[in-house]
């Protein structure tokens, strides 16, 4: 990883700081906890598009979820989360998962805002290219949105 990859990462993580508040105030939704793991799978998915996720991605994932999160998920669940993620990945594989995913964030009728945390989550490594971008098409599409609403709920993603 360059030291460039790290010092954007940094600077993501610091304007994600920046916003958290505003951020949280649209992630406050009924069974926020259900909605954070299915949005950190998204995230995780999102991230897994160029096919791997590295460690400065994990860090970073882990990062955001907590300042997002305000604590209430701590970075050593995110870590046990993620091992989870990774052996549901290795199982069933990545498109099933987003499909998982999605239909996961329909039923608690919080597509939107895990989709927007994923998107946030995605961001926070580096910008969203287009692979990451279809994973959180699928997502959505599963989720019951359309492509118009993922690219929507994206680009709000980069402006926050």
């Amino acid at each position: 990883m360059s030291n460039t990859t790290s010092k954007a990462t940094n600077k993501s993580i610091e304007e994600l700081e920046k916003f958290a508040e505003t951020i949280r105030a649209e992630l406050r939704v009924p069974r926020q906890s259900e909605v954070f793991r299915a949005a950190v799978e998204a995230g995780y998915l999102t991230a897994l598009a160029d096919g791997e996720v590295d460690a400065l991605e994990r860090q970073t994932l882990a990062r955001a979820v907590e300042i997002l999160s305000v604590g209430a998920v701590l970075d050593w669940e995110v870590e046990a989360l993620i091992e989870e993620i990774q052996a549901r990945v290795a199982k069933e594989g990545a498109d099933k998962r987003a499909q998982s995913v999605g239909a996961e964030l329909k039923k608690l009728g919080q597509a939107e805002p895990g989709l927007l945390l994923a998107a946030i989550v995605a961001r926070a490594t580096k910008k969203v290219d287009k692979s990451e971008a279809e994973v959180l098409k699928a997502v959505g599409k599963a989720a019951g949105l359309t492509n118009d609403q993922v690219a929507a709920i994206v680009k709000r993603s980069t402006a926050l």
